[in-house]
Protein backbone atom coordinates (compact mmCIF):
# COMPACT_ATOMS: atom_id res chain seq x y z
CA UNK A 1 0.00 0.00 0.00
CA UNK A 2 1.32 3.45 -0.84
CA UNK A 3 0.63 6.81 0.77
CA UNK A 4 0.13 10.30 -0.59
CA UNK A 5 2.84 12.61 0.76
CA UNK A 6 1.82 15.10 3.42
CA UNK A 7 3.09 18.17 1.55
CA UNK A 8 -0.24 19.41 0.21
CA UNK A 9 -0.14 22.61 2.30
CA UNK A 10 2.15 24.07 4.99
CA UNK A 11 0.20 22.44 7.82
CA UNK A 12 -1.69 19.62 6.13
CA UNK A 13 -1.40 16.24 7.84
CA UNK A 14 -2.75 12.81 6.99
CA UNK A 15 -4.36 10.20 9.19
CA UNK A 16 -6.16 6.87 9.19
CA UNK A 17 -7.83 3.87 11.14
CA UNK A 18 -8.09 -0.63 12.92
CA UNK A 19 -11.19 -1.91 15.10
CA UNK A 20 -13.37 -1.74 18.23
CA UNK A 21 -16.98 -0.81 19.05
CA UNK A 22 -18.77 2.48 19.70
CA UNK A 23 -22.28 3.17 20.94
CA UNK A 24 -23.41 6.46 19.41
CA UNK A 25 -23.87 5.61 15.74
CA UNK A 26 -26.76 5.59 13.32
CA UNK A 27 -29.30 2.79 13.99
CA UNK A 28 -28.37 1.12 10.67
CA UNK A 29 -24.74 0.88 11.78
CA UNK A 30 -22.82 -0.88 14.50
CA UNK A 31 -19.20 -0.85 15.60
CA UNK A 32 -16.39 1.30 14.33
CA UNK A 33 -12.96 1.23 12.81
CA UNK A 34 -10.37 3.11 14.84
CA UNK A 35 -6.81 4.26 14.31
CA UNK A 36 -4.35 6.35 16.30
CA UNK A 37 -2.23 8.50 14.00
CA UNK A 38 0.84 10.39 15.24
CA UNK A 39 1.32 13.73 13.52
CA UNK A 40 5.03 13.01 13.82
CA UNK A 41 6.13 9.54 12.72
CA UNK A 42 8.05 8.33 15.79
CA UNK A 43 8.79 4.60 15.96
CA UNK A 44 10.72 2.59 18.55
CA UNK A 45 11.91 -0.75 17.14
CA UNK A 46 13.18 -3.56 19.38
CA UNK A 47 14.88 -6.57 17.79
CA UNK A 48 14.91 -9.68 20.03
CA UNK A 49 17.58 -11.98 18.60
CA UNK A 50 18.36 -15.58 19.57
CA UNK A 51 21.99 -15.83 20.67
CA UNK A 52 22.12 -19.57 21.22
CA UNK A 53 24.50 -21.89 19.38
CA UNK A 54 22.29 -22.66 16.36
CA UNK A 55 21.62 -19.16 15.06
CA UNK A 56 24.89 -17.74 13.69
CA UNK A 57 24.02 -18.30 10.00
CA UNK A 58 20.52 -16.91 10.56
CA UNK A 59 21.86 -13.81 12.30
CA UNK A 60 24.22 -13.21 9.36
CA UNK A 61 21.42 -13.42 6.78
CA UNK A 62 19.19 -11.26 8.97
CA UNK A 63 21.84 -8.53 9.17
CA UNK A 64 22.53 -8.70 5.43
CA UNK A 65 18.84 -7.95 4.80
CA UNK A 66 18.62 -4.84 7.02
CA UNK A 67 18.88 -2.51 3.98
CA UNK A 68 15.46 -3.75 2.84
CA UNK A 69 13.96 -2.90 6.23
CA UNK A 70 15.47 0.58 6.11
CA UNK A 71 14.17 1.06 2.54
CA UNK A 72 10.66 0.23 3.75
CA UNK A 73 10.99 2.82 6.54
CA UNK A 74 12.30 5.42 4.12
CA UNK A 75 9.14 4.91 2.02
CA UNK A 76 6.96 6.37 4.80
CA UNK A 77 4.78 9.36 3.76
CA UNK A 78 7.13 11.98 5.21
CA UNK A 79 10.32 9.99 4.67
CA UNK A 80 12.27 8.11 7.30
CA UNK A 81 10.49 8.20 10.68
CA UNK A 82 12.12 9.47 13.86
CA UNK A 83 13.68 6.24 15.07
CA UNK A 84 14.92 4.53 18.17
CA UNK A 85 16.27 1.06 17.31
CA UNK A 86 17.60 -1.44 19.83
CA UNK A 87 18.73 -5.05 20.14
CA UNK A 88 18.28 -7.47 23.01
CA UNK A 89 19.29 -11.15 23.03
CA UNK A 90 17.18 -14.07 24.23
CA UNK A 91 19.33 -14.94 27.27
CA UNK A 92 17.83 -14.10 30.65
CA UNK A 93 18.99 -14.92 34.16
CA UNK A 94 17.34 -18.25 35.02
CA UNK A 95 18.06 -17.78 38.77
CA UNK A 96 19.60 -21.28 38.97
CA UNK A 97 23.20 -22.48 39.19
CA UNK A 98 24.57 -25.41 37.19
CA UNK A 99 23.80 -24.38 33.61
CA UNK A 100 26.84 -22.22 32.82
CA UNK A 101 29.23 -24.90 31.51
CA UNK A 102 29.27 -28.07 29.43
CA UNK A 103 26.33 -28.78 27.12
CA UNK A 104 24.33 -25.97 28.74
CA UNK A 105 26.98 -23.28 28.53
CA UNK A 106 25.70 -19.74 28.37
CA UNK A 107 23.23 -19.75 31.29
CA UNK A 108 25.16 -18.21 34.20
CA UNK A 109 23.32 -16.77 37.19
CA UNK A 110 23.54 -13.91 37.93
CA UNK A 111 23.84 -12.63 34.37
CA UNK A 112 24.13 -8.83 34.21
CA UNK A 113 25.52 -8.81 30.66
CA UNK A 114 22.24 -10.09 29.14
CA UNK A 115 18.91 -10.33 31.01
CA UNK A 116 17.09 -7.61 29.08
CA UNK A 117 20.08 -5.29 28.67
CA UNK A 118 20.07 -3.57 25.27
CA UNK A 119 23.14 -4.77 23.39
CA UNK A 120 25.41 -2.10 21.93
CA UNK A 121 28.71 -3.91 21.43
CA UNK A 122 30.34 -3.76 17.99
CA UNK A 123 30.15 -7.36 16.74
CA UNK A 124 31.37 -6.96 13.15
CA UNK A 125 35.09 -6.39 12.44
CA UNK A 126 35.70 -2.75 11.55
CA UNK A 127 32.24 -1.47 12.52
CA UNK A 128 31.57 1.26 15.07
CA UNK A 129 28.76 0.82 17.61
CA UNK A 130 26.33 3.69 18.35
CA UNK A 131 27.39 6.01 21.14
CA UNK A 132 24.32 5.18 23.21
CA UNK A 133 22.66 2.00 24.43
CA UNK A 134 20.40 2.15 21.35
CA UNK A 135 20.41 3.75 17.89
CA UNK A 136 18.80 7.17 17.49
CA UNK A 137 17.97 8.74 14.12
CA UNK A 138 15.82 11.88 14.50
CA UNK A 139 14.85 14.55 11.97
CA UNK A 140 15.95 18.00 13.14
CA UNK A 141 13.92 21.17 12.59
CA UNK A 142 16.18 22.17 9.68
CA UNK A 143 15.55 18.88 7.89
CA UNK A 144 18.88 17.22 8.73
CA UNK A 145 19.13 14.00 10.75
CA UNK A 146 20.53 13.86 14.29
CA UNK A 147 22.10 10.43 14.80
CA UNK A 148 24.40 8.67 17.25
CA UNK A 149 26.07 6.35 14.77
CA UNK A 150 28.51 6.54 11.87
CA UNK A 151 27.92 5.15 8.39
CA UNK A 152 24.43 4.13 7.27
CA UNK A 153 21.51 3.09 9.45
CA UNK A 154 21.54 -0.51 8.21
CA UNK A 155 25.30 -0.72 8.88
CA UNK A 156 24.83 0.55 12.43
CA UNK A 157 22.07 -1.97 13.07
CA UNK A 158 24.11 -4.82 11.60
CA UNK A 159 27.02 -3.83 13.83
CA UNK A 160 25.12 -4.58 17.05
CA UNK A 161 22.55 -7.17 15.88
CA UNK A 162 24.89 -10.11 15.32
CA UNK A 163 24.82 -11.06 18.98
CA UNK A 164 26.85 -14.26 18.78
CA UNK A 165 26.14 -17.87 19.68
CA UNK A 166 27.28 -18.24 23.27
CA UNK A 167 23.93 -17.49 24.89
CA UNK A 168 21.65 -19.66 26.98
CA UNK A 169 19.94 -22.62 25.31
CA UNK A 170 16.78 -21.91 27.32
CA UNK A 171 15.77 -19.12 24.91
CA UNK A 172 13.34 -16.67 26.50
CA UNK A 173 12.52 -14.06 23.85
CA UNK A 174 9.27 -12.96 25.51
CA UNK A 175 10.84 -12.47 28.94
CA UNK A 176 13.86 -10.75 27.35
CA UNK A 177 11.46 -8.35 25.61
CA UNK A 178 9.71 -7.61 28.90
CA UNK A 179 12.90 -7.02 30.86
CA UNK A 180 14.17 -4.72 28.11
CA UNK A 181 11.03 -2.57 28.33
CA UNK A 182 9.73 -2.79 31.91
CA UNK A 183 12.25 -0.43 33.52
CA UNK A 184 14.16 -3.14 35.40
CA UNK A 185 17.27 -2.31 33.34
CA UNK A 186 17.88 1.37 34.04
CA UNK A 187 20.57 1.32 31.36
CA UNK A 188 17.78 1.13 28.76
CA UNK A 189 16.17 4.38 29.94
CA UNK A 190 14.91 6.63 27.17
CA UNK A 191 14.34 3.97 24.55
CA UNK A 192 10.52 4.08 24.79
CA UNK A 193 9.09 7.51 23.93
CA UNK A 194 5.69 8.97 24.70
CA UNK A 195 3.52 8.97 21.59
CA UNK A 196 5.83 6.74 19.55
CA UNK A 197 4.71 3.53 17.88
CA UNK A 198 6.42 0.35 19.03
CA UNK A 199 7.60 -2.58 16.92
CA UNK A 200 9.06 -5.79 18.38
CA UNK A 201 10.73 -8.19 15.95
CA UNK A 202 11.85 -11.67 17.05
CA UNK A 203 14.46 -13.85 15.32
CA UNK A 204 14.73 -17.33 16.83
CA UNK A 205 14.86 -20.94 15.68
CA UNK A 206 13.42 -22.22 18.98
CA UNK A 207 10.18 -21.68 20.82
CA UNK A 208 9.93 -19.35 23.79
CA UNK A 209 10.94 -20.83 27.16
CA UNK A 210 10.09 -17.94 29.49
CA UNK A 211 9.47 -19.37 32.94
CA UNK A 212 7.48 -18.12 35.90
CA UNK A 213 8.96 -20.70 38.31
CA UNK A 214 12.70 -21.34 38.13
CA UNK A 215 12.21 -24.56 40.10
CA UNK A 216 11.86 -26.25 36.70
CA UNK A 217 15.64 -26.02 36.37
CA UNK A 218 16.18 -27.85 39.67
CA UNK A 219 14.11 -30.92 38.77
CA UNK A 220 16.03 -34.20 38.56
CA UNK A 221 17.38 -34.71 35.03
CA UNK A 222 16.00 -38.26 34.87
CA UNK A 223 12.48 -36.90 35.34
CA UNK A 224 12.65 -34.24 32.61
CA UNK A 225 14.47 -35.81 29.66
CA UNK A 226 18.03 -34.92 30.68
CA UNK A 227 20.24 -31.94 31.51
CA UNK A 228 19.07 -29.95 28.50
CA UNK A 229 16.22 -27.85 27.16
CA UNK A 230 13.66 -30.67 26.95
CA UNK A 231 12.14 -29.68 30.30
CA UNK A 232 11.07 -26.27 28.93
CA UNK A 233 10.77 -27.22 25.27
CA UNK A 234 8.38 -29.03 25.10
CA UNK A 235 7.78 -31.02 28.32
CA UNK A 236 6.22 -28.32 30.49
CA UNK A 237 5.52 -25.92 27.61
CA UNK A 238 2.63 -27.62 25.80
CA UNK A 239 -0.75 -29.18 26.49
CA UNK A 240 -1.48 -31.75 23.77
CA UNK A 241 -3.93 -34.58 23.09
CA UNK A 242 -2.04 -36.61 25.70
CA UNK A 243 0.62 -35.86 28.33
CA UNK A 244 4.12 -35.51 26.89
CA UNK A 245 6.55 -38.25 27.82
CA UNK A 246 9.76 -37.43 29.68
CA UNK A 247 11.51 -40.55 28.39
CA UNK A 248 10.04 -41.83 25.11
CA UNK A 249 9.76 -40.50 21.53
CA UNK A 250 6.28 -39.81 20.28
CA UNK A 251 3.87 -37.73 18.21
CA UNK A 252 1.35 -35.34 19.69
CA UNK A 253 -1.57 -33.40 18.24
CA UNK A 254 -3.61 -30.31 19.13
CA UNK A 255 -0.73 -28.79 21.10
CA UNK A 256 -1.27 -25.37 22.68
CA UNK A 257 0.65 -23.44 25.35
CA UNK A 258 0.31 -25.10 28.73
CA UNK A 259 -1.01 -22.66 31.33
CA UNK A 260 -0.76 -24.66 34.57
CA UNK A 261 2.95 -25.33 34.88
CA UNK A 262 6.38 -23.73 35.17
CA UNK A 263 6.24 -21.52 32.07
CA UNK A 264 4.38 -18.23 31.80
CA UNK A 265 1.23 -17.96 29.72
CA UNK A 266 2.23 -16.13 26.49
CA UNK A 267 -0.78 -13.84 26.96
CA UNK A 268 0.97 -12.46 30.06
CA UNK A 269 3.45 -10.86 27.66
CA UNK A 270 0.87 -9.55 25.21
CA UNK A 271 -0.92 -7.95 28.17
CA UNK A 272 2.37 -6.47 29.33
CA UNK A 273 3.12 -5.01 25.91
CA UNK A 274 -0.39 -3.57 25.73
CA UNK A 275 0.31 -1.80 29.04
CA UNK A 276 3.36 -0.15 27.47
CA UNK A 277 1.45 1.07 24.39
CA UNK A 278 -2.10 1.08 23.09
CA UNK A 279 -2.40 -2.09 20.94
CA UNK A 280 -3.24 0.14 17.96
CA UNK A 281 0.31 1.52 18.28
CA UNK A 282 2.02 -1.87 18.35
CA UNK A 283 3.38 -4.13 15.61
CA UNK A 284 4.93 -7.49 16.51
CA UNK A 285 6.62 -9.98 14.19
CA UNK A 286 8.43 -13.27 14.52
CA UNK A 287 10.82 -15.03 12.18
CA UNK A 288 10.74 -18.50 13.68
CA UNK A 289 9.76 -22.13 13.13
CA UNK A 290 6.08 -22.32 12.12
CA UNK A 291 3.93 -24.29 14.60
CA UNK A 292 1.39 -26.82 13.33
CA UNK A 293 -1.78 -25.17 12.03
CA UNK A 294 -0.22 -21.76 11.38
CA UNK A 295 0.06 -20.33 7.87
CA UNK A 296 2.86 -17.77 7.78
CA UNK A 297 2.81 -14.29 6.24
CA UNK A 298 5.48 -15.28 3.74
CA UNK A 299 4.66 -15.15 0.04
CA UNK A 300 3.70 -17.86 -0.64
CA UNK A 301 2.61 -18.77 2.92
CA UNK A 302 4.56 -21.55 4.62
CA UNK A 303 3.39 -24.20 7.07
CA UNK A 304 5.00 -26.74 9.39
CA UNK A 305 6.24 -29.91 7.76
CA UNK A 306 3.87 -31.92 9.97
CA UNK A 307 0.46 -31.32 11.49
CA UNK A 308 1.79 -32.84 14.71
CA UNK A 309 4.46 -32.11 17.31
CA UNK A 310 7.23 -34.70 17.16
CA UNK A 311 9.59 -35.79 19.95
CA UNK A 312 12.69 -37.89 19.41
CA UNK A 313 16.49 -37.83 19.04
CA UNK A 314 17.94 -34.71 17.41
CA UNK A 315 21.47 -34.06 16.15
CA UNK A 316 22.32 -30.38 16.53
CA UNK A 317 25.61 -28.47 16.67
CA UNK A 318 27.62 -31.69 16.65
CA UNK A 319 25.71 -33.22 19.55
CA UNK A 320 22.81 -35.69 19.62
CA UNK A 321 20.12 -35.03 22.19
CA UNK A 322 18.32 -38.34 22.89
CA UNK A 323 14.96 -36.65 23.46
CA UNK A 324 14.15 -33.31 21.88
CA UNK A 325 11.43 -31.29 20.22
CA UNK A 326 11.79 -32.11 16.52
CA UNK A 327 11.93 -29.37 13.87
CA UNK A 328 8.93 -28.07 11.97
CA UNK A 329 11.01 -26.76 9.06
CA UNK A 330 14.46 -27.05 7.51
CA UNK A 331 16.55 -25.19 4.95
CA UNK A 332 20.07 -24.59 3.73
CA UNK A 333 21.37 -21.24 4.99
CA UNK A 334 24.80 -19.97 3.95
CA UNK A 335 25.53 -23.44 2.64
CA UNK A 336 24.77 -25.12 5.96
CA UNK A 337 21.76 -27.20 7.00
CA UNK A 338 19.45 -25.31 9.34
CA UNK A 339 16.24 -26.07 11.20
CA UNK A 340 13.49 -24.29 13.06
CA UNK A 341 11.57 -25.93 15.88
CA UNK A 342 7.83 -25.22 16.18
CA UNK A 343 7.22 -21.93 18.00
CA UNK A 344 3.83 -22.79 19.52
CA UNK A 345 4.12 -20.31 22.39
CA UNK A 346 5.60 -17.50 20.30
CA UNK A 347 2.94 -18.05 17.65
CA UNK A 348 0.23 -17.70 20.31
CA UNK A 349 1.72 -14.37 21.42
CA UNK A 350 1.89 -13.05 17.85
CA UNK A 351 -1.73 -14.09 17.28
CA UNK A 352 -2.88 -11.85 20.15
CA UNK A 353 -2.17 -8.79 17.96
CA UNK A 354 -4.39 -9.68 15.01
CA UNK A 355 -3.37 -8.07 11.71
CA UNK A 356 -0.57 -6.24 13.51
CA UNK A 357 1.04 -9.58 14.36
CA UNK A 358 3.19 -11.13 11.60
CA UNK A 359 4.86 -14.55 11.46
CA UNK A 360 7.48 -15.69 8.92
CA UNK A 361 9.39 -18.95 8.62
CA UNK A 362 13.01 -18.90 9.74
CA UNK A 363 13.74 -21.74 7.31
CA UNK A 364 14.69 -19.63 4.30
CA UNK A 365 17.96 -18.31 2.97
CA UNK A 366 16.77 -14.71 2.60
CA UNK A 367 14.78 -12.67 5.11
CA UNK A 368 14.55 -9.55 2.94
CA UNK A 369 10.90 -10.13 2.01
CA UNK A 370 9.98 -10.64 5.68
CA UNK A 371 11.77 -7.46 6.77
CA UNK A 372 10.20 -5.51 3.92
CA UNK A 373 6.74 -6.73 4.94
CA UNK A 374 7.40 -5.78 8.58
CA UNK A 375 8.32 -2.30 7.41
CA UNK A 376 5.16 -2.10 5.33
CA UNK A 377 3.08 -3.22 8.31
CA UNK A 378 4.48 -0.31 10.30
CA UNK A 379 3.85 1.90 7.28
CA UNK A 380 0.21 0.80 7.21
CA UNK A 381 -0.16 1.45 10.93
CA UNK A 382 0.27 5.20 10.38
CA UNK A 383 -1.24 5.29 6.89
CA UNK A 384 -4.00 7.81 6.12
CA UNK A 385 -5.98 5.00 4.50
CA UNK A 386 -9.11 3.80 6.27
CA UNK A 387 -9.07 0.07 6.93
CA UNK A 388 -11.91 -2.33 7.59
CA UNK A 389 -15.59 -2.37 6.71
CA UNK A 390 -16.20 1.41 6.78
CA UNK A 391 -19.75 2.50 6.01
CA UNK A 392 -19.42 4.38 2.66
CA UNK A 393 -22.70 6.30 3.08
CA UNK A 394 -22.45 10.09 2.78
CA UNK A 395 -23.45 11.49 6.18
CA UNK A 396 -23.75 15.11 4.94
CA UNK A 397 -24.90 15.42 1.31
CA UNK A 398 -24.94 19.23 1.63
CA UNK A 399 -21.15 19.32 2.13
CA UNK A 400 -19.23 18.59 -1.13
CA UNK A 401 -17.28 15.36 -1.28
CA UNK A 402 -17.74 12.16 0.71
CA UNK A 403 -18.62 12.81 4.34
CA UNK A 404 -18.26 9.55 6.24
CA UNK A 405 -19.65 9.22 9.75
CA UNK A 406 -16.37 9.69 11.63
CA UNK A 407 -15.32 11.23 14.92
CA UNK A 408 -11.85 12.80 14.97
CA UNK A 409 -9.95 13.95 18.06
CA UNK A 410 -6.59 15.59 18.71
CA UNK A 411 -4.91 13.88 21.68
CA UNK A 412 -1.98 15.73 23.25
CA UNK A 413 0.78 14.24 25.44
CA UNK A 414 -0.27 10.67 24.68
CA UNK A 415 0.92 7.82 26.93
CA UNK A 416 0.77 10.03 30.01
CA UNK A 417 -1.86 10.56 32.69
CA UNK A 418 -2.09 14.22 31.78
CA UNK A 419 -3.27 13.79 28.20
CA UNK A 420 -6.00 16.05 26.85
CA UNK A 421 -8.42 15.50 23.97
CA UNK A 422 -9.94 18.09 21.64
CA UNK A 423 -12.64 17.19 19.09
CA UNK A 424 -11.84 18.17 15.52
CA UNK A 425 -14.73 19.14 13.20
CA UNK A 426 -15.04 18.11 9.55
CA UNK A 427 -13.93 20.74 7.06
CA UNK A 428 -16.56 22.73 5.24
CA UNK A 429 -15.70 21.99 1.62
CA UNK A 430 -15.56 24.35 -1.33
CA UNK A 431 -15.49 21.33 -3.65
CA UNK A 432 -14.82 17.61 -3.05
CA UNK A 433 -11.05 18.14 -2.58
CA UNK A 434 -10.75 21.79 -1.41
CA UNK A 435 -11.54 22.92 2.15
CA UNK A 436 -13.37 26.22 2.37
CA UNK A 437 -10.91 29.11 2.97
CA UNK A 438 -11.43 30.71 6.36
CA UNK A 439 -13.21 27.66 7.78
CA UNK A 440 -12.58 26.12 11.19
CA UNK A 441 -9.04 24.92 11.79
CA UNK A 442 -7.95 22.28 12.46
CA UNK A 443 -10.43 20.23 10.45
CA UNK A 444 -10.53 16.97 8.49
CA UNK A 445 -11.82 15.78 5.13
CA UNK A 446 -11.88 12.52 3.18
CA UNK A 447 -11.19 11.76 -0.45
CA UNK A 448 -11.48 8.57 -2.46
CA UNK A 449 -7.97 7.67 -3.55
CA UNK A 450 -7.53 4.07 -4.67
CA UNK A 451 -4.02 4.87 -5.94
CA UNK A 452 -2.71 5.86 -2.52
CA UNK A 453 -5.05 3.44 -0.71
CA UNK A 454 -5.41 0.35 -2.91
CA UNK A 455 -7.23 -2.86 -2.00
CA UNK A 456 -7.53 -4.37 0.57
CA UNK A 457 -7.92 -0.87 2.04
CA UNK A 458 -11.19 0.94 1.49
CA UNK A 459 -9.74 3.59 -0.84
CA UNK A 460 -10.83 6.33 1.59
CA UNK A 461 -7.99 8.64 2.64
CA UNK A 462 -8.07 10.98 5.64
CA UNK A 463 -6.66 14.51 5.34
CA UNK A 464 -6.08 17.06 8.09
CA UNK A 465 -5.73 20.83 7.70
CA UNK A 466 -4.18 22.96 10.44
CA UNK A 467 -3.58 26.68 10.89
CA UNK A 468 -0.49 26.01 12.98
CA UNK A 469 1.68 23.01 13.87
CA UNK A 470 0.30 20.73 16.59
CA UNK A 471 1.96 20.43 19.99
CA UNK A 472 4.78 17.88 20.26
CA UNK A 473 3.47 14.41 21.06
CA UNK A 474 0.08 15.02 19.44
CA UNK A 475 -1.73 12.12 17.84
CA UNK A 476 -5.05 12.06 16.01
CA UNK A 477 -7.67 9.45 16.91
CA UNK A 478 -10.08 8.61 14.09
CA UNK A 479 -13.24 6.55 14.65
CA UNK A 480 -15.55 5.77 11.73
CA UNK A 481 -18.84 3.87 11.70
CA UNK A 482 -19.13 0.41 10.19
CA UNK A 483 -22.21 -0.63 8.24
CA UNK A 484 -24.34 -3.44 9.58
CA UNK A 485 -24.19 -6.61 7.53
CA UNK A 486 -27.01 -7.07 5.07
CA UNK A 487 -29.49 -9.65 6.41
Amino acid sequence: MSIKRAALAPFLFLAACPDRSISEVHPQQQGAVIKHIPVSADIDVLFVIDNSASTIDKQTIFAQNFPRFVQALDAFPTGRPNLHMAVVDTTVDIATQGYATGSTTGCPSPNPADNGLLQNTARVPGCVAPTGRFITDIKASNGTRTTNYSGTLDQALSCIAQVGASGCGFEAPLEAMKRALDGSRVENSGFIRNGAYLAVVFLTDEDDASVKDSAVFSLADAQVGGHNDYRVQPLFAYACDQPLSSSQPGTYTRCTPRLDSYLRDPSYYSQFLSSVKDPAQIVVAAIAGPPPGLSTNDSPPQTATSADIGIGPLALNGNTQPLALLPSCSATINGNPAIGRPAVRLGSFIGDFGDRGRFYTICQGDYSAALTDIGKTLFNAISPCLEGDVDPADADPNNPGTQLQCTVTDVITSDTSGQSSTPMPPCQMQDPTTPMPGGARPCWWIDKNTTSCPSPDTGFEMNFVRAQPPAPGTRVDVECAVASPVM
